[in-house]
């Protein structure tokens, strides 16, 4: 699975089977995490109990049932830029995750903190957690409830984008990328991020004043969206960090 395909089929799980991962999957997890980290300065952490009767991390029985025994603790710095950079590589893990058959979620605040010790460096925070499981086949009647409530809340695709010339007659690739970017999850489901492309240059922006503490987590992963989805559009590139952050095409 390519990781675009992985974008498209990702969805937030919040119904899981109570099984184990297979230790081979959160191997090639372990070595995508330990790369984030080094590379941005993170300290990310993969945890698993190896026990299907023991939770890695407890979940809000109001927004998720079942149970995982792996999960992604989103641990770094506690300031803005290491927030958005803790998003832009989680959701890396998030698609390849997706692409060895796992299930996730940005999970923020409707998980237990008391249930989780992860290894803080000084400085360090831990922003929220992304549970690695597998979907149940069926999902129940709360958790379509959640997700219907959810989607009713999105944004057209115009409302992603600023620009000095209509989404319909924006390059191929500019487009794609911002399509990707209203398909991508986001921390609190408040998706504060938008596009802006005027006189050839993309930019990402936060648009919402009022948004939560978690919108540089937001950023990041908007901007890994948008860099899969022009890709896969023919168009390779890299992000400058920041709110207002240039894309640079290779």
């Amino acid at each position: 699975m390519t990781e675009f395909e992985a974008l498209e089929k990702r969805i937030s799980v919040r119904s899981y089977e109570k099984r184990l991962v297979d230790p081979k999957l959160l191997g090639e997890l372990s070595d995508a995490v330990s790369e984030g980290n080094e590379r941005y300065g993170l300290n990310l952490q993969l945890v698993s109990t190896g026990d299907p009767d023991k939770p890695a991390v407890k979940l809000s029985g109001a927004m998720f049932s079942g149970q995982v025994n792996a999960a992604l603790l989103l641990v770094g710095p506690g300031d803005d830029l290491a927030a958005e950079m803790l998003g832009y590589w989680g959701e890396s893990l998030v698609l390849r995750a997706v692409s060895l058959g796992l299930g996730t979620c940005w999970v923020a605040g409707t998980f237990d903190r008391d249930s989780v010790s992860p290894a803080l460096r000084e400085g360090d925070k831990l922003w929220g957690v992304i549970p690695l499981g597998y979907a149940t086949e069926k999902v129940p009647l709360k958790q379509r409830t959640i997700r219907a409530a959810i989607r009713a809340k999105d944004r057209k695709l115009e409302l992603f984008l600023e620009s000095d010339r209509s989404a319909s007659s924006l390059p191929a690739w500019v487009r794609a990328g911002v399509e990707a970017v209203k398909a991508g999850p986001s921390a609190v489901n408040q998706q504060p991020v938008n596009i802006v492309y005027r006189d050839g240059l993309v930019t990402a922006r936060l648009w919402k004043e009022n948004a939560n503490i978690l919108k540089f987590n937001d950023l990041g992963i908007a901007k890994y969206q948008f860099q899969v989805g022009a890709e896969n559009a023919g168009v390779r590139g890299f992000w400058n960090f920041g709110d207002g952050g240039e894309f640079i095409v290779d």
